[in-house]
C-alpha cells in the first residue's frame, strides 16, 4: 500500500490511499526524504533504493536515510550497501523540513521509526496498518512478502522500465537495483521459502537472472555471526517435543528472522520431527519460522493456521502480534505476565499445534474409503460465465507447466484434451474435453477477468527469456450447464482431500463444502465457502 497524509494543526489526515497509488504521484514533490526504519534490514534498504533511483531519474532531489542509535553493522548489509553503492545515510536530525517525508517498509510514529518532520508524510509498507482510527486504510498489502515487491510493482507500472529510460541509465544500474530488490525479498521471506503473494513470485522470476550472482553469493554467505551461531545452538538444545504428533517448538533469543530459518531447517532434519516451529520475540510480537517434511502437512497451511502466515509447502513463516497473544492467553489461561511473553507464546504454540493435528480429517478421493455423499442434498451451478483456455493452444502436448494464481502455484502436464478453467474467484482448475463440453455451453461474449491477480502460466522448466503467459489474455467465455449436479455437505472440521490429479491436497475448513459429482460419488473434492455461496444453488 502507498498512502499519503498531511499534517494539519497537529492531526495527521490521509489525502489518498489504497493499492492504486502510482509512482508518478510522488513527482509533484521536489524535495523528498526517503526514510527506512531504525536498524534497516535488506528489504527496507532495497525498497528505499528503488524509490530513490526512480526519483533521481525524474530530476527530483531526494535523500535516503534512517535514524535510531545504531548505524548499519551486520556484515551482509554493509556489503550490500557498499557493493551496490546505495547512498543511504544514518542521521540524527534533519536540517530542514522536506516537502515530502516518505517512509518505506514502516509506518509513521512506529516504535522502531525515529520521528522526523515533513510537510507531507507518505509511506509504502507491507505490514498491517497500526492506526486503528483509520479503518478505510486497512487495505494494506500485508499479504505481500516484502516491501521490495510493492516498490518493484510500482516501478513496473510506471515508465521506469521502458526501453527508452533503460537506455538512458548508466551501465550496471539496473543490475544493482535488481540485485537489491531480489535480495530484499530473499531476506524478508526466509530465503524465498515464505513467498506469500503471486507478485512475490513474479519478482523472483523476473529478477533472478538480472542480478549480480556473485554479489548475492557474497551477501548470503556473510549472514551469520558467531553470536548468532551461539543463539541457534542454545535454541536447538532447549527444544520442546510432542511425541504423539511428532512436532517440535523452540524459542530463540531475539535475533535476525533469518536465523530462525537456520534453526528450523536443522530441527526438521531430526528423524523424529515431521513439523516444527522456531520463534523469537520481536518488539511487537513473535516471528515464526515453520517447517514440514511430510505430505500430510503443508508448512504454509500450518503457518496460516498458527498466525495467519504463509509461504512454501515445506517452509513458511508468520508473525504473532503481542496484543493478540495477550488477548488469547488471558481468555484461555487467565492472568498474563508481560515479563513472560516468550513463555506465553510457547504455550500457545504447543496448544495450537496439538489442536491442529488432533482436529483434522484425511480423505483420499477416488478410493473405496472416500465418504459416501449420495445421501447429501443435490446442488447445481448457477449459470455464471467463467473462462476457459485449451491447454494445447498455448503449449505442445506433453509440456509440463505451472499455473500461478492467488491460491498458489499448481503444476499440470498439457494433454490434447486439457482445458484450463478460470472460476468466478479467479481459481484455476483442469477439465478434460469430454467433461468440459458436456458440462458447459460456449459463449460468444468476451471473457472479462474481475479478480485481484490474473493467473499466469509458464513452462515448469523455464528458460531464460521465456515469458509467462496471462491466461486471461487467451481465455474465452463459457457458462456451466444447469444440469450439472453435485452432492455436497458442509465441512465441520479441518479436512484434507488427497486427489489423484495433484501432489497437493485440497484443504477444507469449517464453512467450506465437501462435494462429489452425481455421476461419480467417490470423486470427492473441496469447494471453498465463498465459491460455493456465489456459484451453487440447491437443485
Amino acid at each position: 500500500m502507498c498512502y499519503i497524509y498531511k499534517k494539519s494543526k497537529g492531526v495527521v489526515t490521509y489525502i489518498s490511499g489504497g493499492k492504486t497509488v502510482k509512482a508518478e504521484q510522488l513527482l509533484k514533490f521536489k524535495d523528498i526524504v526517503i526514510q527506512c526504519h531504525n536498524d534497516p534490514d535488506a528489504d527496507a534498504i532495497a525498497s528505499g533504493y528503488g524509490i530513490y533511483l526512480y526519483l533521481q531519474e525524474h530530476g527530483i532531489k531526494a535523500r535516503l536515510i534512517y535514524g535510531g542509535k545504531n548505524a548499519i553493522q551486520k556484515s551482509n548489509l554493509v556489503l550490500m550497501v557498499n557493493h551496490l553503492n546505495i547512498p543511504i545515510e544514518h542521521v540524527e536530525m534533519l536540517e530542514s523540513e522536506p516537502e515530502l517525508l516518505l517512509l518505506v517498509d514502516c509506518q509513521y510514529k512506529e516504535r522502531n521509526v525515529q520521528e522526523f518532520s515533513g510537510k507531507t508524510i507518505a509511506a509504502i509498507d507491507h505490514h498491517k496498518a497500526k492506526t486503528e482510527d483509520l479503518p478505510d486504510l486497512r487495505d494494506v498489502r500485508d499479504n505481500y512478502g516484502s516491501c521490495a515487491t510493492i516498490v518493484w510493482d510500482m516501478l513496473c507500472q510506471s515508465d521506469f522500465y521502458s526501453e527508452e529510460n533503460k537506455k538512458k541509465r548508466s551501465a550496471g544500474l539496473d543490475e544493482k537495483l535488481s540485485t537489491a530488490l531480489y535480495y530484499g525479498l530473499y531476506m524478508d521471506t526466509g530465503r524465498m521459502q515464505e513467498l506469500r503473494h503471486p507478485k512475490d513470485k513474479d519478482l523472483r522470476d523476473a529478477l533472478e537472472f538480472c542480478c549480480n550472482q556473485n554479489a548475492l553469493f557474497l551477501f548470503r554467505n556473510n549472514n551469520l555471526s558467531l553470536e548468532e551461531l551461539a543463539i541457534a545452538g542454545e535454541a536447538l538444545a532447549a527444544y520442546d517435543y510432542q511425541e504423539t504428533y511428532r512436532f517440535a517448538v523452540v524459542e530463540a533469543k531475539k535475533c535476525d528472522p533469518n536465523i530462525l530459518g537456520v534453526i528450523s531447517d536443522m530441527l526438521i532434519e531430526v528423524d523424529a520431527v515431521d513439523a516444527c516451529v522456531a520463534y523469537c520475540m520481536r518488539d511487537d510480537g513473535a516471528k515464526l519460522s515453520v517447517r514440514s517434511c511430510v505430505k500430510e502437512t503443508r508448512a504454509n497451511e500450518l503457518a496460516e493456521y498458527l498466525c495467519g502466515g504463509g509461504g512454501h509447502p515445506q517452509k513458511a513463516g508468520g508473525f504473532m502480534k503481542e496484543s493478540l497473544v495477550r488477548m488469547e492467553y488471558e481468555e484461555t489461561y487467565g492472568t498474563f505476565d508481560e515479563s513472560q511473553i516468550g513463555s506465553a507464546v510457547h504455550r500457545l504454540l504447543m496448544d495450537r499445534m496439538s489442536r491442529y493435528f488432533k482436529e483434522q480429517e484425511f480423505i483420499y478421493a477416488g478410493t473405496e474409503d472416500a465418504p459416501d455423499l449420495t445421501a447429501c442434498p443435490l446442488y447445481q451451478k448457477k449459470r455464471l460465465p467463467i473462462g476457459y483456455v485449451k491447454a494445447a493452444d498455448l503449449y505442445p502436448v506433453g509440456t509440463k507447466v505451472s499455473v500461478r494464481m492467488m491460491e498458489g502455484d499448481i503444476a499440470f502436464t498439457v494433454a490434447e484434451d486439457s482445458y484450463f478453467m478460470i472460476g468466478v474467484e479467479s481459481e484455476v482448475y483442469k477439465n478434460d474435453e469430454a467433461y468440459f463440453l458436456s458440462h458447459n455451453d460456449l459463449s460468444d461474449e468476451p471473457y472479462v477477468f474481475k479478480g485481484e491477480y490474473a493467473p499466469v502460466i509458464h513452462e515448469t522448466v523455464k528458460a531464460v527469456g521465456v515469458e509467462s503467459k496471462s491466461l486471461k489474455d487467451y481465455a474465452k467465455s463459457c457458462i456451466p450447464k444447469s444440469g450439472s449436479l453435485i452432492h455436497a455437505r458442509e465441512v465441520t472440521k479441518r479436512t484434507k482431500v488427497f486427489v489423484p490429479w495433484s501432489d497437493n491436497y485440497m484443504l477444507g475448513v469449517p464453512g467450506d463444502w465437501l462435494a462429489a459429482r452425481q455421476e461419480n460419488p467417490k470423486d470427492v473434492y473441496i469447494i471453498k465457502k465463498g465459491i460455493f455461496k456465489d456459484t451453487y444453488q440447491q437443485a
